[in-house]
């Protein structure tokens, strides 16, 4: 087998051998595979961090400990963080799933503060990346949906803003499985993955084979080629909205003037920045509708919050 190469995209900022880094671990194959890889391009100052979710039962700490062993074996540092994660869902009142990733996120947020860094390392892949951006195309997304995961995000999480880095977005699944053969490296397989109930594991168990089977496994790089495609739009868009969707009040006027793409950009972005918590299509469209002289002057929003027109401008109340 050829060599896996490994080293950080060029969009992902480069980062110096001594920097500090989170490496989110699960002990699957995609991150076990992703530390291993750091280690050989030369990165050392690496703290192992491993949420266990308590979904699996004694499978869940078994994969704790597994992690655990494998950062003494590596002569790393190792933080493990735990949480009911159904229970926090019935809290939230959100899906298992949109829990354990908060909890998660959390937790890392606590080991950056701890470890006074704020850049954290994540497996996400090429096979990720394809199902993201066909997930969010189902789901009617707009651009940045479609654009997919980025190789570096920020994120403000319990005060801490982390940088999230994905380096193996250009790399697929396959890859990381025969670099893990090649070495014989062990990683612990979580066998969730395999039963078809969440909506993503239907469509990565069912409908994405399915498509190889009917048009071969080159689809899958199309689809990351429109997803880079479609960030560097995204970018654009968004530098473009942003300086008028900070104002407090939106000029109905000029809001009439600009083309529909770049209106709706503005309006998602403005209602974001006014307070209304992930605002949808459904939210930007009915504010688009006070622009209509014919239309109405006030439109209901999340919270109890409400878009008005007046005098000539839009503002939120």
């Amino acid at each position: 087998m050829k060599p896996l190469s490994f080293q950080f995209s060029q969009s992902v900022p480069i980062l110096g051998k001594k920097k500090k880094l989170i490496v989110a671990v699960s002990g699957g194959a995609d991150s076990v595979a992703l530390l291993h890889l750091l280690i050989e391009a030369g990165y050392r100052n690496l703290v192992v961090a491993h949420f266990n979710h308590r979904l699996r039962g004694k499978a869940s700490d078994a994969d704790a400990t597994f992690v655990e062993k494998l950062a003494k074996n590596l002569d790393l540092p190792c933080e493990i963080g735990e949480g009911d994660v159904r229970k926090l869902a019935a809290k939230w009142k959100s899906s298992v799933e949109t829990a354990a990733r908060e909890a998660r996120y959390g937790f890392l947020a606590e080991t950056a503060r701890k470890h006074r860094t704020r850049a954290v390392v994540l497996a996400h892949h090429a096979d990720d990346q394809v199902e993201t951006c066909l997930f969010n195309f189902l789901r009617g997304s707009g651009i940045a949906g479609l654009s997919g995961m980025k190789p570096s995000t920020m994120r403000v999480v319990q005060g801490v803003e982390l940088e999230l880095l994905r380096p193996l977005l250009a790399m697929q699944k396959a890859d990381l499985l025969a670099y893990l053969k090649e070495r014989k490296i062990r990683f612990r397989e979580d066998a969730t993955n395999a039963v078809p109930e969440a909506s993503r594991n239907k469509l990565r168990l069912k409908v994405l084979p399915l498509i190889e089977k009917l048009l071969g496994p080159s689809f899958k790089g199309s689809i990351v080629r429109n997803a880079n495609l479609l960030a560097d739009e995204e970018d654009l868009l968004s530098s473009l909205s942003a300086p008028m969707a900070l104002r407090e009040k939106l000029p109905v006027k000029l809001l009439r003037e600009l083309h529909p793409a770049l209106r709706r950009r503005v309006l998602h972005a403005w209602l974001k920045n006014q307070g209304i918590e992930e605002p949808g299509f459904a939210e930007v469209e009915r504010t688009a509708f006070l622009l209509d002289p014919k239309g109405p002057a006030k439109i209901n929003l999340p919270a109890n919050r409400h878009a008005r027109r007046r005098a000539g401008v839009l503002f939120i109340e």
